[in-house]
């Protein structure tokens, strides 16, 4: 609900009710009544507000998520959202890219890709043991070191 969003965002902004009318313009009055559900934000004020917490207007009245990229980019907003992170160090852009465009396609797609990314992965790991690598491996045996259960981790196809 509203007034539980605003009380989260503000405190994280740590910022008081006083404080954050002073900024909007409006009374504290005002922000503790919003606070406490017994009253909205107009039109101006919800703007304001969207600014100072840097989230969109239709994330404060809860109808999407809270980063609106200026451009309107859903692959930049979806990135800022997640805060995609990996082995305790931010990823670089580009594979941010990545996983934030796997994260957006449909569960088809995201398996066709999968299976992808899988197979260029056993090229490569088998690449590194050497062309000859098979002959000293079980007949039938699945690869268990990629990021997936095997060479059928995924059966479906494009």
């Amino acid at each position: 609900m509203f007034n539980v969003l605003l009380k989260e965002l503000r405190a994280k902004k740590g910022m008081t009710q006083a404080q954050l009318a002073k900024a909007i313009g409006v009374s504290p009055g005002n922000v503790g009544d919003w606070e406490t559900g017994k009253s909205k934000p107009g039109y101006t004020a919800l703007a304001t507000l969207s600014r100072i917490f840097e989230v969109s207007a239709d994330y404060l009245l809860e109808l999407k998520s809270p980063h609106v990229d200026a451009s309107g980019d859903k692959l930049t907003s979806y990135k800022k959202e997640q805060g995609l992170i990996c082995d305790e160090s931010p990823l670089t852009d580009e594979e941010a890219d990545v996983v934030a465009m796997y994260r957006l396609l449909p569960p088809m797609h995201r398996h066709e890709v999968y299976d992808y990314v899988f197979f260029k992965y056993q090229r490569h790991v088998e690449g590194e043991r050497g062309f000859f690598s098979s002959a000293y491996t079980e007949e039938g045996a699945a690869i268990q070191s990629g990021p997936g259960e095997g060479r059928n981790a995924h059966t479906e196809t494009a």
